[in-house]
């Protein structure tokens, strides 16, 4: 064995150490990234974080000068639920108005600010920001669970 293999293979050990190393930083980053944990919403982009069973479509999501807010629901908790009540925080404060109040499993309802709760100050082009408070009642086996899910939707006004 001569002096220069043993050289390449302390190369070839300390960049596949480092390399690893990096390589699972990197992942870590972008699922951080991913999950909103650095703040700030990319520019165009709706979102929605923190939602367990009910959750808004992102491509559904829409507030625009002229309507509000509007985005659809869907219902992810696997049974028949009723008594949806929606309440929203932030740019918009007050109770939103869904087309149901009751869904079917795996169904979606368009829900919307009918009651202009929404800040009209804003603008084309600025941020936006509710927390959204969803209760809603779950029957499972003939049993009514009362159930509140809450979470973000961010985006750009429209």
């Amino acid at each position: 064995m001569q002096i220069s293999d043993v050289k390449g293979q302390g190369a070839m050990e300390y960049l596949m150490t480092y390399g690893w190393a990096i390589l699972v930083v990197m992942i870590v980053g972008v699922m951080l990234w991913k999950m909103g944990v650095f703040g700030g919403n990319p520019e165009g982009i709706n979102m929605a974080n923190g939602f367990a069973k009910m959750k808004p479509f992102e491509p559904g999501i829409k507030y625009d000068t002229v309507n509000g807010l509007s985005f659809i629901l869907s219902n992810g908790a696997g049974t028949f639920i009723s008594d949806l009540n929606i309440t929203a925080g932030g740019d918009c404060v007050g109770r939103l108005d869904p087309e149901s109040a009751t869904m079917d499993s795996g169904s979606a309802v368009k829900v919307s600010d009918a009651n202009s709760i929404c800040d009209t100050s804003k603008m084309v082009g600025d941020a936006f920001k509710v927390n959204l408070t969803i209760t809603y009642t779950q029957m499972i086996s003939g049993h009514s669970y009362n159930h509140t899910d809450r979470g973000r939707i961010t985006g750009i006004v429209e």
